[in-house]
């Protein structure tokens, strides 16, 4: 739960650091930070909105983009009543395209990567992409816009070796299990084919001679209209991950966003990674929480 001030030194006192929170996700930003210090020692004025710090397993740059400090806890150390404050943290290399833009971005034949950095963004795009067209108008976040390429493509960005890299959902879905959760399921559990029906849409456009054309329509699903977009990217949208369960486990920050797990014998994807630990009257918990989905191809 080590939270450094900058890269590679002055890290925060972990008595200080009250919880902590590591969030690795299939997102166009892949990692946040979130942590809870106690208002010692000058603390407060070193994590403010705007400033840098590193964390994790893979000791990332995030940017602060929120501070939230609490009501005194009714504790005196020294003469001041003890506070706490939460700071929320965005990765830096990506945390551009969380916030509205100050000019429209709109591009043609061009690259994911390409408009990923228009957005502000500086990181690189492992096996990059092309995109026909893509637009972000001013005063919109950029991040939506992206997430629809993203699925236009049946792809998703996962960051390995502080690398993030576009990754088609169903290679994704081909690898091997990173690890084995056990022979009989204790997974929390969602199953229902009546909200995929309405959240997952068959996707229609119309071609250059005006004419109809559509993705996979064999079941009742609802209808969305996606403008000049072909055949195979109508397919792609209707191909999603779908989360079906959640597992709680011990600390096991080696497993990401992206990684396959086998749960009773069923490859699952992992879409949603979160590590925590937390300082308990000098006892410190330490726990994962893994949200896993499978692919769902719409006929």
């Amino acid at each position: 739960m080590n939270v450094f001030l900058r890269e590679g030194g002055d890290m925060i006192p972990t008595d200080v650091v009250v919880a902590w929170r590591n969030r690795s996700d299939l997102a166009p930003v892949p990692r946040t930070l979130e942590f809870t210090v106690k208002l010692i020692d000058g603390v407060e004025a070193k994590v403010k909105e705007g400033a840098s710090v590193w964390g994790g397993r893979e000791n990332l740059q995030y940017l602060i983009v929120k501070t939230d400090r609490s009501q005194p806890l009714g504790q005196v150390q020294g003469a001041n009543q003890q506070q706490s404050m939460k700071v929320t943290a965005l990765l830096h290399s990506c945390a551009s395209i969380a916030s509205a833009r100050p000019m429209a971005v709109v591009q043609e034949n061009t690259t994911f990567g390409a408009a990923y950095r228009a957005c502000g963004a500086y990181a690189q795009i492992d096996n990059d992409f092309v995109v026909p067209r893509f637009s972000c108008f001013k005063g919109k976040i950029p991040s939506y816009p992206l997430v629809q390429v993203l699925q236009e493509e049946g792809a998703a960005l996962v960051m390995r070796g502080g690398r993030i890299g576009a990754m088609r959902l169903a290679d994704m879905a081909k690898q091997l299990p990173v690890d084995n959760i056990g022979q009989i399921d204790s997974s929390a559990m969602i199953a229902s084919e009546y909200l995929q029906l309405q959240d997952v849409p068959m996707f229609y456009s119309t071609n250059a001679e005006a004419s109809l054309v559509q993705g996979p329509s064999n079941q009742v699903r609802t209808v969305e209209f996606r403008p000049r977009t072909d055949v195979r990217r109508l397919r792609n949208a209707s191909s999603v991950l779908v989360r079906s369960k959640t597992v709680d486990s011990t600390i096991c920050q080696q497993i990401l966003a992206g990684d396959v797990l086998q749960v009773a014998g069923e490859n699952l994807i992992v879409i949603t990674a979160l590590h925590a630990f937390e300082n308990l009257e000098g006892a410190q918990e330490s726990r994962s929480r893994l949200w896993l989905g499978r692919l769902v191809n719409a006929v």
